[in-house]
């Protein structure tokens, strides 16, 4: 039943037998096969074949997916469980964007480890959407993101009112850019659209690098005044200075050691002076 549920939520989310197959390293009638026994068993269709290798989920489809994705999250989580049954130790995965993950987080993390030693934390580092994605798909327990993202399947809630300033030369043609999703990409170009500028663009995926260029002298942007260096200038901005970090959480997926570092979370953002 396990190997069905897994190759249903792989299907699901490619949305293409052959590419499914690929992952799970099963033949493609193998995967056919497998669909149709648990179509059978749930007697429902999942799925619409609009051509060889073409499907679209149906409405039973896109309901028994987040149920299936938590039944091979208690099984995942209980194998796991009893193979380290000397310690019984947990895991907690966090999935953040760059200026919350580098600046905002590690804070958060520190206090999590003091009040839960038995869990082994892993950090993600990504874009927003990424965080967004990896959420949905049940490859990260918690996420921190620095934008408002809409998802029918996570909850969002703003922890903290971000300060943003505008760093580097003022005199500089360019402007420095991150990659599409990032939150401070969006800062940057409503920043430009507002101004009605028109820099050269200098487009760069790192945040640290981005920063390090800002030092050397190269260009302009916004950023967030967490990561303010000693050797970087800034200005404050005259509007529009603020935007929110979001912590990002399952609605339906939440096991009993997440739902106890979530209250941690909250307890360390009461205490957190502002």
């Amino acid at each position: 039943m396990f190997q069905l549920l897994k190759t249903f939520v792989t299907v699901y989310e490619i949305r293409n037998f052959t590419q499914a197959a690929q992952q799970l390293f099963l033949s493609q009638p193998t995967i056919s096969l497998q669909i149709k026994k648990l179509e059978e068993q749930l007697q429902t269709s999942l799925f619409i074949r609009s051509g060889k290798q073409e499907i679209q989920p149906t409405e039973e489809a896109d309901f028994f997916y987040p149920r299936a994705l938590q039944i091979l999250e208690t099984w995942q989580d209980t194998t796991a469980r009893l193979q380290e049954k000397e310690n019984f130790r947990e895991h907690c995965t966090i999935a953040c964007s760059h200026t919350c993950g580098v600046y905002f987080v590690p804070a958060i993390v520190a206090y999590l480890i003091h009040h839960h030693p038995h869990v082994d934390f892993s950090l993600q580092l990504m874009n927003s959407e990424e965080v967004v994605h990896q959420l949905e798909q049940n490859k990260a327990d918690i996420g921190f993101i620095e934008k408002a993202v809409r998802s029918e399947l996570l909850t969002q809630k703003a922890i903290y009112q971000d300060q943003l300033v505008l760093a580097g030369d003022p005199q500089s043609a360019y402007w420095l850019l991150r990659e599409n999703d990032s939150g401070l990409r969006f800062a940057n170009e409503n920043y430009l659209k507002r101004h009605n500028l028109n820099p050269h663009l200098v487009h760069v995926n790192n945040n640290e690098m981005l920063l390090s260029l800002l030092s050397q002298g190269v260009g302009q942007a916004i950023i967030s005044n967490l990561s303010v260096r000693e050797d970087l200038s800034w200005q404050e901005l005259p509007e529009e200075n603020q935007r929110y970090f979001y912590l990002m959480t399952p609605k339906q997926r939440f096991r009993d050691i997440i739902k106890h570092i979530l209250t941690s979370i909250d307890e360390y953002l009461a205490e957190k002076p502002s």
